[in-house]
């Protein structure tokens, strides 16, 4: 069995003149991730792996989460096949991943996590909005056959 937390980055500004990987977080995307980290750690949600997006804010949103999820934050992974990526290259990323590891929350951004989430669970979901996690087990042993089968949706944590 294993299961997977696609979460989208906590909200950020379009108001700093930085390029779009550096976009930092606004306070309510900062109070927003906390609020549902906590809720997940309510839900007794302990990640073995977090991977994110090398983006600024989707890395801080990943960081946030670790501190409530008691996670170490020097073992979140950045990877840089998240950010500008299809659904299909994330999938194909998560197929690599270590055994050992069951439980994995990944980091991303729109439309990517959305899409990914509507192949792993063969549902039509439009939107995760910022900050929502999506929790998502499968009845399999290896990562590598991630999306051979349909996914079970857990909940889906909202983010506003």
């Amino acid at each position: 069995m294993k299961t997977l937390y696609l979460v989208r980055h906590a909200k950020a500004s379009w108001e700093e003149n930085v390029s779009d990987w550096e976009r930092p977080l606004t306070q309510s995307g900062v109070e927003r991730a906390h609020k549902v980290a906590k809720a997940l750690k309510a839900k007794k949600i302990k990640p073995d792996k977090m991977i994110s997006s090398y983006a600024f804010r989707a890395l801080n949103t990943a960081v946030i989460f670790a501190l409530d999820l008691r996670y170490p934050a020097t073992s979140i992974e950045v990877s840089q096949s998240i950010y500008e990526r299809r659904a299909i290259d994330i999938l194909d990323m998560l197929r690599k991943q270590d055994d050992k590891a069951d439980v994995l929350m990944l980091f991303g951004h729109d439309p990517a996590i959305t899409e990914l989430y509507n192949m792993l669970t063969r549902k039509l979901l439009l939107k995760l909005s910022t900050s929502s996690t999506a929790g998502i087990q499968f009845n399999i042993k290896h990562w590598k056959d991630l999306g051979n089968s349909v996914g079970k949706t857990l909940f889906i944590e909202p983010g506003k």
